[in-house]
């Protein structure tokens, strides 16, 4: 059988919608009348996992296993049902069979990362969730930040935990989550003005830039240069005076304020020169 048919189809004679459990009471019902039918304990296996229940599910897919031992999809379920019961190694044995056979598999990819995450294999795991991001037609942010945090348990060098979110940026935009963690990671290798620059993209698209800009300070200050980021939390402040009363009295914008009032605070006197950078 195609491996990519089974992983999320209806089995035939079942019910597509209603609650999972009632899913699972009917194909229950229908396995009594057809014990070895393995599209429907496929299918009453993959609602258990659904609902929570791997060792139920790990039963049904272990029957389809004798029944049909050469379904290299089978391996796949197997290897979920055994991650959600805790058995990372065995999980990482059936899923990288099932990857190996299936190479174009992105969830296979996306449960094998998973798997060699829990298995402290992260840089493995790293690998795989690139492959699956290179097949996905749309991906999701999430998963770019999901490869550079496992790079990050590998203790990566920043520039190659960067990779994952420059790429993401490049094909989703200057999404505020991809861009923050890269400031941080700027930031760590000394790349001031790197991580400014990223700021200036999200200001960019915003319509409310006070933020950004406060943020730009708190770079600006942690690099040394507090002449720079005196003037970048006052010109902070100065756009959240000039909001319309109703957001300038707003909780979100408050707290901004006590915050950037609290960093001018403490801001020693500046004796470096240099300009600053355009918001």
């Amino acid at each position: 059988m195609v491996a990519g048919a089974l992983l999320f189809a209806g089995a035939e004679g079942t019910h597509a919608h209603g609650p999972v459990h009632e899913q699972i009471l009917i194909l229950t019902a229908e396995l009594e009348q057809h014990p070895d039918d393995p599209a429907r304990l496929v299918r009453r296996g993959e609602l258990l996992l659904l609902h929570g229940l791997p060792a139920d599910a790990q039963k049904d897919f272990q029957r389809v296993a004798t029944l049909r031992p050469r379904d290299i999809t089978n391996e796949f379920h197997l290897g979920q049902a055994s991650l959600d019961l805790g058995a990372t190694n065995d999980a990482v044995r059936r899923l990288e069979q099932f990857v190996n056979a299936c190479p174009d598999s992105v969830p296979g990819r996306r449960t094998l990362f998973r798997a060699l995450r829990l298995a402290g294999r992260p840089r493995d795991a790293a690998a795989q969730l690139e492959v699956a991001i290179a097949l996905s037609p749309d991906p999701l942010p999430d998963w770019y930040l999901e490869q550079a945090r496992a790079l990050q348990t590998a203790n990566a060098p920043a520039e190659e935990i960067l990779r994952p979110l420059d790429a993401g940026i490049a094909r989703l935009g200057p999404l505020p989550a991809l861009e923050l963690m890269a400031v941080d990671l700027e930031q760590q290798r000394g790349q001031t003005d790197r991580a400014l620059a990223r700021l200036d993209a999200l200001a960019a698209r915003a319509e409310r830039k006070e933020r950004w800009i406060a943020r730009r300070g708190d770079v600006l200050l942690k690099a040394g240069r507090t002449n720079e980021a005196r003037i970048e939390f006052q010109s902070a402040l100065r756009i959240l005076d000039a909001l319309p009363d109703k957001l300038r009295r707003a909780w979100t914008a408050s707290e901004l304020r006590q915050q950037i009032e609290a960093k001018l605070a403490g801001v020693p006197p500046g004796t470096e020169s240099r300009a600053p950078s355009s918001p």
